[in-house]
């Protein structure tokens, strides 16, 4: 019996030791001059640039400053980078299932962030696929800030029938209630 935890504590000994060993990941770093154009201002549809077959696509995102515990929508259009408090969102594509399958958003998108003491060095957060139906699938992991797909507007002028913004009702975002409203409609049904 001695024998085996010996040996257990040998191993679990040569395990920690192996994971003190592990350098920790590298920051990948990206120029301000290699994204596509900032917009300084609130992006919409019409700033997204065509593809080789003319067809617009713009990513609506949703965005949570943990600090404030406040929500927000923003655009953004493919082939422009948009400011998001201080992260730089690149939207590079996304996709709409169509409405006979499962519905999905998919959105190819890359999150970068300035360091604090300013430069043209930039520090890459993210860079991948975001689902629409899975927000924690493929997440930011940021400190401050959490940033999420919501859908995508596409118009595609070669197929009328396909222009579509997917996973947003109408092309003004839904006003959600307030967490005042919330407690108060909650301190009604309770008196």
């Amino acid at each position: 019996m001695t024998l085996r935890m010996f040996a257990l504590a040998m191993f679990a000994a040569a395990g920690s030791a192996l994971a003190q060993d592990a350098a920790p990941p590298a920051v990948a770093t990206v120029k301000l001059g290699d994204l596509p154009s900032v917009l300084n201002r609130d992006a919409t549809f019409d700033d997204a640039v065509a593809d080789d077959k003319g067809v617009r696509r713009s990513v609506i995102m949703g965005g949570l400053d943990k600090i404030t515990a406040r929500t927000f929508r923003f655009e953004a259009p493919v082939g422009h980078t948009v400011k998001f408090k201080n992260l730089l969102v690149t939207a590079r594509t996304c996709y709409v299932r169509p409405p006979e399958e499962t519905p999905e958003t998919s959105v190819f998108v890359e999150i970068n962030e300035p360091p604090p003491q300013g430069g043209d060095e930039l520090h890459r957060l993210f860079s991948g696929w975001m689902f629409a139906s899975s927000p924690g699938l493929n997440a930011l992991e940021h400190p401050v800030y959490d940033v999420w797909v919501i859908g995508c507007h596409i118009d595609d002028p070669n197929n009328p029938n396909a222009n579509v913004t997917a996973g947003v009702e109408g092309d003004q975002p839904a006003e959600l209630p307030s967490i005042d409203d919330t407690i108060e409609q909650d301190d009604g049904a309770r008196e």
